[in-house]
């Protein structure tokens, strides 16, 4: 007897219990899932792909409310160019090879001076504007066109009135004050500015490609951020991905099971009335 009772101790197999059920499965998945650093990026791409028609919709939304934002909230802004030419004629009214080797290294100096707070505090006094110069600097933008001694004064304003008198003030106080502070000849007045006949800004276009973008980018994240965390058994497939293990049965869905019963049964119903 203590031999039969030896050899069915030794061909009793021994059976590991796992217990905890749900939760203990999901707390291992999850154990396993930090030392995972790899991401599948095919399975994250056919999430993405489930999804593609939400995507296309935020991408329309983000584009609608970015064009009805710029259309209705965004005041219209309107731009005014006032230029000045930075050399002087001399010597009879001829313009030399000298004047024009200093008009262009005065050019830069100009471009700084010019929004120093002394020459923009005038600016703002002789137009009683209600402003700092801090702000008005923020309206001003000088260009000095490549190889050129012209300079640009750019001024943009939600009033297209207000952006001339500016860039014409601006430039009729530089010409009198900086020559006097640098000690040089006053530069001439190549064109004053006019009145914007058109809008500057805001761009109805650019405003509505980033809103799409940024809809369909959110939106994406969102599926991503999703994916990562998602941290549930789907299918066999990723039980034996995670865990190592083949699964002996699955149990199927009960929904599932009763669509495959309704077209079975909606086959049969269409061979009998034939």
């Amino acid at each position: 007897m203590s031999l039969i009772n030896n050899r069915n101790e030794e061909s009793t197999p021994e059976f590991e219990v796992i217990s905890g059920g749900k939760e203990d499965v999901r707390s291992s998945f999850a154990d396993r899932a930090e030392e995972e650093t790899e991401i599948d990026l095919i399975d994250l791409a056919w999430a993405l792909l489930d999804k593609i028609h939400y995507i296309v919709l935020c991408f329309l939304i983000g584009a609608v409310i970015m064009n009805a934002y710029s259309y209705f909230l965004v005041r219209p802004t309107y731009k005014s160019t006032a230029k000045m030419y930075v050399v002087s004629a001399s010597k009879n009214s001829v313009v030399d090879l000298d004047a024009l080797n200093i008009g262009t290294s005065l050019t830069a100096d100009y471009e700084q001076l010019m929004l120093s707070y002394p020459v923009l505090e005038q600016v703002i006094n002789k137009l009683n504007l209600d402003m700092d110069s801090d702000t008005l600097a923020k309206m001003i933008t000088l260009e000095n066109p490549t190889d050129t001694r012209i300079l640009n004064i750019n001024v943009v304003s939600t009033d297209p009135k207000n952006a001339r008198d500016i860039a014409n003030t601006l430039m009729d106080v530089s010409v009198d004050y900086l020559p006097k502070t640098m000690s040089t000849n006053a530069p001439n007045v190549a064109q004053k500015a006019k009145l914007a006949d058109h809008k500057d800004g805001p761009s109805y276009t650019k405003y509505t490609i980033i809103g799409a973008l940024a809809g369909a980018f959110l939106y994406c994240m969102y599926l991503v951020v999703k994916y990562l965390m998602d941290d549930t058994i789907h299918t066999a497939d990723d039980m034996e991905k995670y865990f190592d293990i083949v699964p002996l049965a699955v149990i199927p869905d009960v929904e599932e099971l009763a669509s495959e019963k309704q077209q079975k049964k909606g086959k049969l119903e269409k061979g009998f009335s034939k």
